[in-house]
């Protein structure tokens, strides 16, 4: 025989609509973890975010020739005066031993000029890889050599 306990003719629609609430479970349960930008188990995601975000920036931005706007005028007024004498001495002045002298004196000048920047850069404490080490020896090297070549040529002009 079946049981029949709890049966009535007429149904219950409260206790039916509760044990249907019951069944499905909360709706509202555990909603707070969905939510954007929410505190969620103590941790923070908006301030991870914004800190990964400015590491980025910064990871970036870090450069062994980073200079102040006066700094970097005086890098490309230098620039644009090699810039001038190579192709003067190339075109309209070609085989002018003073135009070659005063492009080599430039090139040297500019390449102390960037290697100055960059050991001035590592003394303020940023870190340089080894490439960056190597590069500016590098440029150190060069500058010493092409200034050097310079001045010697503009001696021997002036000499006779």
């Amino acid at each position: 025989m079946a049981k029949n306990k709890g049966f009535t003719t007429a149904p219950d629609y409260a206790r039916q609509q509760e044990s249907i609430r019951k069944a499905k479970g909360n709706p509202n349960k555990n909603i707070h973890h969905k939510r954007k930008n929410s505190n969620y188990g103590g941790v923070d995601r908006q301030a991870q975010k914004s800190s990964a975000r400015m590491e980025q920036q910064n990871r970036r931005r870090e450069s062994i020739f980073d200079m102040t706007p006066a700094l970097r005028i005086v890098f490309f007024v230098l620039l644009a005066i090699v810039l001038v004498l190579m192709i003067l001495g190339m075109n309209t002045y070609r085989g002018n031993a003073l135009v070659s002298y005063l492009s080599s004196l430039f090139t040297g000048v500019t390449c102390c000029f960037l290697a100055y920047t960059a050991f001035s850069n590592k003394r303020k404490g940023k870190t340089a890889s080894t490439f960056q080490t190597v590069l500016m020896w590098g440029l150190a090297g060069l500058g010493v050599l092409y200034g050097g070549a310079g001045i010697m040529g503009l001696f021997s002009l002036l000499r006779g």
